[in-house]
């Protein structure tokens, strides 16, 4: 096969994986990003986009965005009834993966020795992925919430796009899931249902879609420069940072308000079947990305060239 074809293929795969992350709660779209090797890419062409090499660099994205497109719209239903019958081990199989996904941020952080400020930026990132699930208990938001969109507030639609400028950094920020963060602030399930209110109420459903859209690609594009940027002047620092999200969010994934009341209300025998071998299988999957990264560690480099 071309290995342009090959190339566009991967970038197409990588994608789907980042498209999970916009509709996975807990999955970190830049820890997949980092993990394939897809990160610097990705990020570079970003950064280039405004400039004479517009349309190169857009080339460059349109397998990814393709790949996340697809990926949005075939795991949308699954998840959604996946998550109304068998959450937990839905959760578990995510959680797998972020733990498979370990590795491969503490291999860039070995070539140098422990240091006191590497656990404190490590500590900073953990605080405050848990935080955000332990908010989620502490403040039920979902009513405050549900009324904006029920009475169709004007004020509904800047928040919207503050929204989804936040969850963007779900697709760039490594260790950190945007969609987790809606189910946080009381968004995420809102936001799915808008997609299955578009033919009841198309006008103000699409609305209202569209303009979370653009705070998302706003976001991502603001959010790629600050990372490349992070990665090139403080690599060192940003990594721990990202280790404490990736590690704090294998808790949070399971201390927040949804999970809390999906395990007091709805667990069921499904549950307890799956979840440890859905944990296994995600762990499993995880890891041999991160061995393929290890045996091919100049993709990351060539793809940051942007050939």
């Amino acid at each position: 096969m071309n290995s342009k074809v090959k190339e566009t293929l991967k970038d197409g795969a990588v994608g789907a994986g980042i498209g999970c992350a916009v509709i996975v709660p807990g999955i970190s779209g830049g820890t997949i990003a980092l993990v394939t090797g897809a990160f610097k890419k990705i990020v570079t062409a970003v950064d280039k986009l405004l400039s004479k090499l517009f349309w190169k660099n857009l080339a460059i994205l349109i397998p990814f965005g393709i790949g996340a497109i697809l990926a949005v719209a075939a795991l949308y239903f699954p998840i959604t009834l996946a998550f109304e019958h068998c959450m937990l081990a839905i959760v578990c199989l995510f959680a797998g993966f972020m733990i498979g996904s370990v590795p491969s941020i503490i291999d860039k952080v070995t070539d140098q020795k422990l240091n006191w400020k590497d656990i404190v930026f490590e500590i900073v990132g953990f605080i405050i992925v848990v935080g955000f699930g332990l908010l989620s208990i502490h403040f039920n938001l979902n009513a405050s919430v549900q009324g904006m969109f029920s009475n169709n507030d004007w004020y509904l639609y800047p928040i919207l796009l503050g929204v989804g400028i936040i969850s963007s950094t779900g697709l760039i920020v490594p260790g950190f899931s945007g969609s987790m963060l809606l189910m946080v602030i009381g968004f995420y399930d809102k936001i799915l249902n808008l997609v299955k209110q578009i033919p009841e109420q198309p006008g103000w459903s699409i609305l209202r879609l569209f303009t979370f859209a653009i705070g998302v690609l706003f976001g991502f594009i603001v959010f790629s420069k600050t990372m490349k940027r992070l990665f090139e002047k403080h690599a060192r620092a940003t990594n721990f940072v990202v280790l404490g999200f990736l590690v704090g969010s294998i808790i949070a994934i399971f201390v927040n308000d949804q999970m809390f009341n999906y395990l007091k209300t709805s667990l069921n025998t499904l549950d307890y079947i799956l979840a440890p071998i859905f944990l296994i299988v995600g762990l499993f999957v995880s890891y041999l990305i991160v061995v393929y990264v290890r045996k091919h560690p100049e993709s990351e480099t060539q793809n940051a060239e942007n050939k």
